[in-house]
């Protein structure tokens, strides 16, 4: 399959998923995954050139990776997932909505909300469950579960096996695939490279993508004790609430220097709302909020949502290196070059547009234009969700440096319109998960 553009996504892909099976199509950002989904579901885009041929039987379920992007704005979130119903020529049941989103823990009364009053997490069950609304014989999930915490994975791919004669799950997370896929295809660069049962890859992988992701996954280690000093953010007793939903109740939280604080919990539990009032991007209705310093670039943002906050028109080195104002246009290009390679995006034209990017790669681009300002706080908000492990290792020891004062060569404080302050301040980084 090769796009308009020239870039040749899929090269000679031969995959069967029997009915009742469950296969796991893994391999890095960028590898092909999502574009293989779109090409089952024959949703490629314009303009497309595709060989060769897909059957598939019956109408097929579909889980997109980015459920904000998947649904309209101006509609409902129950009107979504009533629109499995609708597009089968069907009228929904009564009841049949609310019963699909509460079988995943959602609240069937906020289906009359909008999209952008939903978590990520929350709006990815909507979606799974529009998907499972008519038992498909084949539901092609595209990384279903990216933001969502271990338990509640197991709890969606259990409902999407359930409501699935068979399915194909798009994943980067290898773990994911070892517990719930009967076989794993290992895509690389658009081919696959090797197949086989999940336990036997995971024990005995053979070609060196594979084992690359392995030895990754295995080597996935906890942070170093941080150093200690005088607090840099102190948050006592934050409250927010969203009419009569309290999004953050009575929080409190201390971010010394050089550490990397993670903020942990469960779909809906607020963890977005509470690094947006650390970043001072909404108020808090209650609770204090002590910062140092409000100068511009002190606090970088990095969105759950990685594709959105980039400017679609935009080149990613412009992006990139948007606080580096200082700079001529080449020098600027020639350092956003640098620091794709820095996260394993070398291969990456620094002209292309976020249009043609993975999720994984969006959310690399977003990461290193918070880091190329040099800030003294990162607000990350699932910095790693649509990773594989190689790179969420690179980011995670992208973010770390940073965190301990080593920045990247790449980046200079001298040359951006926002410093770091003085040679003896780490930048802090809050992470949600």
């Amino acid at each position: 399959m090769t796009y308009r553009d020239g870039t040749r996504a899929l090269r000679g892909v031969s995959l069967t998923v029997e009915a009742g099976e469950r296969l796991a199509v893994v391999g890095a950002s960028g590898s092909g995954k999502s574009t293989l989904a779109r090409a089952v579901l024959g949703l490629l885009p314009r303009g497309a050139r595709a060989e060769g041929s897909i059957r598939t039987e019956g109408r097929p379920g579909y889980v997109a990776q980015d459920p904000f992007t998947a649904c309209d704005p101006l509609r409902t979130v129950g009107h979504h997932v009533r629109e499995a119903w609708r597009a089968a020529g069907l009228r929904p049941p009564r009841g049949a909505a609310e019963a699909a989103v509460a079988a995943l823990s959602l609240d069937a009364a906020a289906l009359a909300e909008h999209p952008h009053q939903w978590s990520g997490g929350m709006l990815q069950r909507a979606s799974i469950a529009a998907a499972g609304a008519l038992s498909p014989a084949l539901t092609v999930a595209d990384e279903p579960t990216s933001a969502l915490d271990a338990d509640l994975a197991d709890e969606v791919m259990a409902a999407l096996g359930r409501s699935a004669g068979a399915l194909l799950v798009i994943t980067h997370d290898l773990r994911l695939a070892a517990r719930w896929a009967s076989r794993v295809a290992v895509l690389c660069e658009g081919g696959v490279v090797e197949t086989g049962p999940a336990d036997r890859l995971l024990a005995d992988p053979r070609h060196p993508h594979t084992r690359a992701l392995v030895a990754a996954l295995a080597s996935a280690s906890g942070g170093r004790a941080a150093p200690q000093g005088p607090a840099l953010v102190e948050a006592r007793n934050l409250a927010r609430s969203y009419g009569a939903r309290a999004a953050v109740r009575d929080a409190s939280l201390t971010i010394g220097p050089g550490q990397v604080v993670g903020v942990h919990g469960r779909s809906g539990s607020g963890k977005s709302t509470l690094l947006r009032l650390l970043a001072g991007l909404e108020p808090p209705d209650a609770g204090t909020l002590r910062l140092p310093e409000r100068r511009p670039g002190w606090v970088m943002p990095v969105f759950q949502d990685a594709r959105a906050s980039l400017d679609p028109l935009w080149p990613i080195w412009r992006t990139i290196t948007e606080p580096l104002t200082g700079l001529r246009a080449a020098q600027r290009r020639a350092r956003a070059v640098e620091a794709l390679a820095s996260v394993g995006l070398g291969h990456l034209d620094p002209r292309t547009r976020p249009g043609r990017l993975s999720a994984g790669q969006c959310q690399r681009v977003a990461i290193l234009r918070a880091v190329m300002a040099a800030p003294a706080l990162v607000v990350a908000d699932e910095p790693t969700s649509g990773l594989d492990t190689v790179a969420a290792g690179r980011v995670a020891g992208l973010l770390r440096e940073v965190a301990e004062g080593e920045r990247p060569w790449w980046s200079s404080a001298t040359t951006s319109t926002c410093s770091a302050g003085s040679a003896t301040t780490s930048t802090r980084c809050a992470t949600a998960s």
